[in-house]
């Protein structure tokens, strides 16, 4: 209702504009229309006046005023000559009328006149017609003008009109007006309904992220005047995708703290187990218990662990992205793992050659770019060591490459193994999902690694992208940007 409303509105607004413009446009060619009528009384005032004694012309001038529309002046030569002279003037004498008077000049103090207005198209037949049409031309200057009307002995016939002859807003000034109050009326539409559907454009987002109850952040305050000003229907959709995250927030909530106390009850029988385990005799069989007791332990660590992946929080900060790979790619290698860190890539610029120098240079960028990043190392830690781990186990070895630019970090880790068939890629970051259907922990894993990953991957605004090598292996590319804050730049 509020966006028809604000619609009719701007609506009203623009038409008003337009309405304005034009009926002033109209007025305006209506009073120069309207202003050929003193034309006639011009040509009568001054025929009268050539025709009278020159003691009596000063006093007769008075008599052909009309109120405002038209005023006469009479001045002899010497009272002119005493003129301010600030006037622009222009000589408007027709060659076939000269022999009625000796002269007309059309004198304007603001601006010369235009004497392509003042040219007509045909020759005036005589006087009258000559003045009807320079009284509508002169009017076209919408400014203040006197027409100076010479007669024999000298003396000048000053006629003024305060009602056509006056300074007004031109065509092309009312046209830009009109223009401007549409174009003000379409981008404050465009603005109004830009803050109306912000309400619908944020719960969008906030809703398509499942953001709403999970921070602070996405939180929405309910006493903010922003909130007050929202639709009612926006309030309904926001209040009701607030309960529905609390209430899936609750249930993950109340799953972990289920596991967790499953595991942590799990703990004392199998510590109790893994002591009377010591006691068999048999190695095979004893072997065999521990590493069951183990499995059970990990299965439950790593439900616990996805679980947490969205709401474990863990605060943001500044770290070195090469020391957490380096010791990620050490832990392994000390135990014997065929894991290898590659060197680290930076990008490259290419310079061109010159006018001086023909000759191109190619610049690496690794004196300037340093391996800081911000994040949850935590977080990230637990994911690359799941790729690794990964890469180990099915690929039979892990190379791990790094690359460092100006606003992304790239983490590669590759294999030689069988790869993934292409229309499992989706299905593989699924939790719980796993290739080898046997659910045997030794040979399929508990489905979870890669969940976590692509967990990780999504809070810091990054992606994970897995991709079969042309020949053999697969490559999982972690695709992070160096800070969550666009502002932040690491280029020293």
């Amino acid at each position: 209702m509020r966006i028809l409303l604000f619609g009719f509105f701007c609506g009203f607004l623009a038409s008003s504009f337009a309405a304005g413009g034009i009926g002033a446009i109209i007025n305006r060619r209506a009073e120069i229309a309207e202003a050929t009528w003193i034309g006639p009384v011009i040509a009568r005032a001054f025929e009268e006046l050539s025709r009278m004694p020159e003691e009596r012309r000063a006093v007769a001038a008075n008599n052909f005023n009309r109120s405002n529309s038209v005023q006469f002046e009479y001045y002899t030569e010497e009272k002119l000559l005493h003129n301010n002279g600030e006037e622009y003037f222009l000589d408007l004498t027709r060659e076939s009328i000269i022999s009625l008077y000796p002269n007309i000049r059309l004198g304007m103090k603001r601006g010369q006149p235009r004497s392509k207005l003042l040219s007509p198209t045909y020759p005036p037949e005589d006087l009258t017609a000559h003045l009807t049409f320079l009284t509508s031309a002169i009017a076209r200057h919408d400014r203040p003008a006197s027409l100076y009307l010479r007669l024999s002995n000298g003396d000048q016939l000053i006629v003024t009109s305060p009602v056509y002859w006056r300074e007004r807003v031109t065509e092309v000034q009312w046209l830009l007006i009109l223009l401007g109050g549409m174009s003000f009326s379409a981008v404050l539409f465009v603005l109004g309904i830009r803050y109306l559907l912000y309400s619908f454009r944020y719960l969008g987002a906030v809703g398509t992220s499942s953001g709403i109850g999970r921070s602070e952040e996405n939180n929405i305050n309910k006493d903010s005047l922003r909130y007050r000003f929202w639709p009612k229907e926006a309030r309904e959709i926001a209040d009701q995708l607030y309960r529905e995250q609390e209430e899936k927030t609750e249930a993950i909530e109340e799953r972990t703290r289920m596991l967790t106390a499953i595991s942590h009850d799990l703990r004392t029988p199998a510590t109790r187990l893994r002591l009377r385990a010591e006691f068999v005799e048999e190695e095979e069989l004893r072997n065999k218990i521990l590493a069951d007791l183990d499995l059970m332990l990990s299965m439950t660590k790593d439900a616990i662990d996805f679980l947490k992946g969205g709401m474990e929080a863990e605060e943001l900060e500044q770290f070195d992205i090469v020391s957490l790979v380096q010791s990620i790619c050490d832990d392994f290698s000390d135990v014997g793992m065929p894991v290898t860190f590659l060197p680290i890539q930076y990008p490259t610029l290419r310079t061109s050659g010159t006018v001086f120098s023909r000759h191109e240079k190619t610049v690496s960028l690794d004196g300037l770019l340093k391996g800081y990043m911000v994040g949850r190392p935590r977080a990230l830690k637990r994911a690359i060591t799941n790729l690794v781990a990964n890469a180990v186990k099915y690929g039979f070895q892990a190379k791990v490459g790094l690359t460092i630019e100006p606003g992304l970090i790239l983490v590669e880790v590759s294999d030689r193994g069988p790869g993934i068939p292409e229309e499992e890629m989706d299905n593989v970051l699924k939790p719980f999902y796993r290739l080898e259907k046997s659910r045997n922990r030794e040979t399929g894993g508990s489905g979870l690694g890669l969940s976590i990953v692509k967990n990780v991957a999504e809070t810091h605004n990054g992606e994970l992208v897995l991709v079969n090598q042309p020949v053999q292996g697969l490559s999982a590319k972690l695709l992070l940007p160096r800070s969550l804050d666009p502002e932040v730049s690491f280029v020293s």
